[in-house]
C-alpha cells in the first residue's frame, strides 16, 4: 500500500519483548488477533492496562465507512489493518477510562459526521481520519497523515503523540501534553 505508520520496534526488540509476553500468561493474549502491532502494545503497555480485540473484517469496516460518507484513504484502510477493532480500557485514580477503535462506535460517535471531519481537518490545515473514541466524553480519535493521533473534542484538539502504539502508551500512563490548541 505504501503507507507505513510509526511507532514499530525493530525486530530484535520485538524477539527480545515476545519472550516477556509469553512469560505473563493466556490471560494477557486474545487469540482472535495475531496483529504484530497489538502484540507490541501488550508488551509496552504496563500491566494493569486492559486490551480487548475483537475480530475484524477489513473490507466490510471499509464499507461501513464509505457508506457512512468518508473517504478510506490508504492510510484509513492500514490503519484498520493494524489497530481496528481494539478496545484499550485503563484505570487512573478513581476513573476508568476507555479508547477503542471499533469501527461501529467511531461511526456513532459524538463528532463523526464527514462534514465534521472536513471542518476539522480545515481548522488544523491537514487532512485527518476518523479512527475511534477516547473517554466517557467520547472524544475522537483522529489520525493525521504524518501519523500523528490527535483527540478532539467540545474543547478543542489535543496532539496525544506520534503513532498510535505511542499514543496508546502516553494516554494510559498519563505521559502526555494535555493542553489543547
Amino acid at each position: 500500500m505504501g503507507v507505513t505508520l510509526p511507532g514499530y520496534m525493530d525486530l530484535d526488540a520485538y524477539d527480545r519483548a515476545d519472550t516477556r509476553l509469553r512469560g505473563r500468561g493466556t490471560d494477557r493474549m486474545n487469540d482472535s488477533s495475531d496483529r504484530r502491532a497489538i502484540q507490541e502494545m501488550r508488551i509496552a503497555l504496563p500491566e494493569t492496562a486492559d486490551l480487548q480485540v475483537q475480530p475484524l473484517d477489513l473490507d466490510d469496516a471499509c464499507r461501513r465507512y464509505t457508506e457512512d460518507g468518508y473517504e478510506v484513504t490508504a492510510q484509513l484502510r492500514q490503519f484498520l489493518a493494524v489497530y481496528g477493532e481494539l478496545t484499550v480500557a485503563w484505570t487512573s485514580g478513581e476513573w476508568t477510562h476507555e479508547l477503542t477503535t471499533s469501527v461501529e462506535r467511531a461511526l456513532e460517535s459524538t463528532h463523526a459526521t464527514p462534514r465534521t471531519l472536513a471542518v476539522l481537518a480545515k481548522r488544523l490545515g491537514f487532512p485527518v481520519s476518523l479512527v475511534g473514541t477516547a473517554f466517557d466524553t467520547e472524544e475522537a480519535v483522529l489520525l493525521a497523515e504524518n501519523g500523528d493521533i490527535l483527540l478532539y473534542g467540545d474543547a478543542g484538539f489535543q496532539r496525544v503523540a506520534s503513532g498510535f502504539g505511542s499514543a496508546v502508551r502516553a494516554l494510559v500512563t498519563g505521559d502526555w501534553d494535555k493542553s489543547y490548541f
